[in-house]
């Protein structure tokens, strides 16, 4: 990868290259890139956790929700998965509806979609035992889309421009090569979408602010909006909202790296060894949901959602004797998602379009 990444901005103008498009390289490049390599990422033997990995809770209580939807506002029982990863929600999903509805389980429609090779065998061969469930790369193989589209930290691994401000001038973060290393510059910004997206969005930076602009973000999620006739639109991630990106505290941006379960500021470290992540923009997400169409229904934290969906409900009586009995796994996985180190700024947005109640 350090060699492709050199020849990449040795091959570009200004011998530079701007954050987005290192963060596509590095993440997304074929074969090299760190999803598109045949490699653990997430969990014990990854470089980092997510809800999905705290046990089967998470998807049986998405499941249990899922299931009430379609029931009470007739929807079609057609789930579509953006960015599915190896597939492990969709197999908890999946096998909690085969325990526990099997009316569903006999006529739902489970679509993954995930731009990684790697990931999509991983997905073939963790729910080949699930003939519902189709695969594929690109979200442009439906012209239209029905009934729940979700999407579990998908926004926040998606790469972003840099910006920031210094001496009243507004500069965009660049990476080039010196001696050898890969190191950031900064030139006057210039991007026209950048600065769109700046006056769309309201957004003044201060003095030595920096801040990630996804312009990816809104762009696949247009593409998402565009397509959905109607249903429910999902999106769980960790983000901040206008408010909140004007604190101190997030002056600096949200880019970091993860590796080995560590986190790194020097996202240029570890090239294509190290996943990248920036806190996403929810409002903007809720203003282009009205472009669309769509109605709000729901924005909370995700502990809040997770009790309001019923996750108190699976619970179980334990009496103690063997802490490592599944009952009390479950019991422990359920206290860590509601009382444990994940973020307060992981939420859950519900917008919809087009609903009828049954």
């Amino acid at each position: 990868m350090e060699k492709y990444m050199k020849q990449l901005i040795m091959n570009s103008p200004d011998q530079k290259i701007s954050f987005c498009e290192y963060m596509e390289a590095v993440l997304y490049t074929p074969e090299i890139g760190y999803y598109m390599r045949s490699r653990e990422k997430i969990g014990r033997e990854g470089d980092f956790y997510t809800s999905v990995n705290v046990g089967d809770v998470f998807g049986r209580v998405l499941a249990k929700w899922f299931a009430y939807l379609i029931k009470e506002y007739n929807l079609p029982p057609t789930i579509i998965e953006i960015g599915s990863g190896d597939g492990k929600l969709a197999y908890d999903i999946l096998h909690y509806w085969k325990e526990k509805e099997i009316q569903l389980f006999d006529c739902v429609e489970y679509r993954l979609v995930d731009r990684s090779l790697d990931h999509q065998q991983r997905q073939k061969e963790r729910l080949m035992a699930f003939p519902q469930v189709s695969f594929g790369g690109v979200l442009e193989q439906y012209s239209e889309l029905n009934g729940i589209v979700f999407s579990n930290e998908l926004f926040d691994a998606l790469p972003v421009h840099s910006i920031e401000k210094q001496n009243r001038e507004m500069l965009e973060v660049f990476v080039t090569i010196k001696n050898e290393m890969l190191i950031e510059i900064k030139s006057p910004l210039r991007n026209d979408k950048i600065i769109s997206y700046l006056e769309s969005q309201n957004i003044c930076l201060k003095e030595g602010q920096r801040m990630e602009i996804p312009l990816q973000m809104v762009e696949l999620y247009q593409n998402l909006a565009s397509r959905i006739q109607s249903g429910l639109l999902v999106t769980i991630d960790y983000g901040y909202t206008d408010e909140e990106w004007r604190q101190p505290i997030h002056c600096q941006g949200s880019l970091r790296g993860y590796y080995q379960h560590r986190m790194v500021r020097n996202v240029l470290e570890h090239p294509g060894k190290m996943d990248l992540t920036s806190h996403i923009h929810f409002d903007c997400l809720r203003r282009e949901g009205v472009k669309y169409g769509f109605v709000e229904e729901d924005f909370l934290q995700q502990q809040a959602f997770l009790v309001k969906a019923g996750i108190m409900d699976e619970l179980e009586e334990d009496n103690g004797l063997d802490p490592f009995s599944e009952t009390a796994k479950r019991n422990r996985a359920i206290r860590s998602l509601l009382v444990g180190g994940y973020s307060e700024y992981f939420r859950v947005l519900v917008q919809s379009k087009g609903l009828m109640n049954g």
